[in-house]
């Protein structure tokens, strides 16, 4: 979709994709325009990544003409869509949306604005710790609904290992004073295996916007369900061009899936052993795949005493992860009481 795309066939008014009805909206007649939600698993071999980068992405501002007030706004050179600040129109520059790599697929915003803050307000209220005042802070102004871009990739892996198995048993002994007592000892043994796993949507954040803790956090999106990438669900949305380059996503996610192998080594020793010991395993990685993908998330920031925090939501599931300012009062109060349980339990005791 080009710009003028964005404008109602009825009013002239812009339109924004709404969530809810899972079509572009106008703001001034509420006329609704269908978009398309094809299912995708368009993928692509980890080799292809370097042909297919079209061009270096720098670091420059882009200028552009607004097409409701004819203002020029800068964009950065990762921001694909955003608002005019003068008119508050939807901008989204969908030609530059693909113009480093096209997304192979996408997951459209399912919680609106509105249902925000009731999620704020309830994630706040869970954070025992948080200052009181913390609870009536939301600032809807600062909330911002992102379409980060996500590698999500797909491998095989083949393992071979070598690890300890320990078998316990139960012998008697004399102590010291020559009493027989009872104790349980550990037979290790070495052991050989090989398993193997498919790896299929195991995704990491390509953007570099948020707080990287924050995003490695967020889960739940449904990427057995992604659609076709379509401009219109920007519509309304900020969204970022990938700042993390592939390669460097694969290598965050190798770890991650070799903690997946290390735990299945673990469980197939333990088929035919009580205990596992010291394990040494090599992998082989054969059809490895990735896709770009753009996922709907809130990015919401606040001020409390003078310092940032910030919170991320998913934009599909509601899941919430977060910074928020300890109280002081509370935490002395928490101490308090957990001394006073201890003195308590201590003085049962003793009577």
């Amino acid at each position: 979709m080009k710009k003028d795309d964005f404008k109602c066939k009825s009013c002239g008014g812009m339109m924004r994709f709404d969530p809810k009805s899972k079509a572009l909206k106008c703001e001034n007649c509420s006329t609704e325009e269908h978009l398309p939600s094809t299912l995708t698993w368009k993928r692509h071999a980890l080799h292809e990544y370097d042909d297919r980068v079209k061009y270096e992405e720098k670091e420059v501002i882009s200028v552009i003409e607004c097409n409701s007030c004819g203002a020029t706004i800068e964009m950065n050179s990762h921001e694909t869509s955003g608002k005019c600040p003068y008119c508050d129109s939807n901008i989204v520059m969908s030609d530059k949306a693909v113009s480093v790599l096209e997304p192979d697929g996408m997951r459209p915003f399912s919680i609106d604005r509105k249902e925000v803050e009731n999620i704020f307000s309830n994630w706040v209220k869970k954070r025992w710790f948080a200052p009181n005042a913390l609870k009536n802070l939301y600032q809807s102004g600062k909330v911002m609904g992102i379409y980060l871009p996500y590698w999500s990739f797909d491998n095989h892996a083949d393992c071979d290992y070598t690890a300890e198995g320990g078998k316990e048993r139960t012998e008697t002994y004399e102590d010291d004073e020559g009493k027989t007592q009872t104790r349980t000892v550990t037979d290790w043994y070495t052991v050989r295996g090989s398993i193997s796993n498919d790896f299929k949507n195991v995704i990491m954040r390509a953007s570099k916007s948020l707080k990287d803790s924050l995003l490695k956090s967020l889960e739940g999106f449904n990427l057995e369900r992604t659609i076709s990438f379509n401009s219109g669900y920007l519509s309304g949305y900020n969204s970022e061009i990938f700042k993390v380059p592939m390669w460097d996503g694969y290598a965050e996610v190798k770890p991650i899936m070799k903690d997946k192998l290390v735990e299945m080594i673990k469980a197939d020793v333990l088929k035919s052993y009580d205990k596992v010991g010291e394990i040494e395993y090599d992998v082989y990685w054969s059809n490895e795949f990735y896709r770009l993908l753009m996922l709907p998330v809130y990015s919401m920031s606040y001020s409390f005493n003078g310092k940032a925090y910030q919170v991320v939501i998913n934009g599909e599931n509601g899941k919430t992860v977060g910074e928020y300012p300890k109280s002081p009062v509370k935490i002395a109060i928490a101490v308090i009481l957990v001394i006073i349980l201890i003195i308590g339990i201590v003085y049962m005791f003793k009577k």
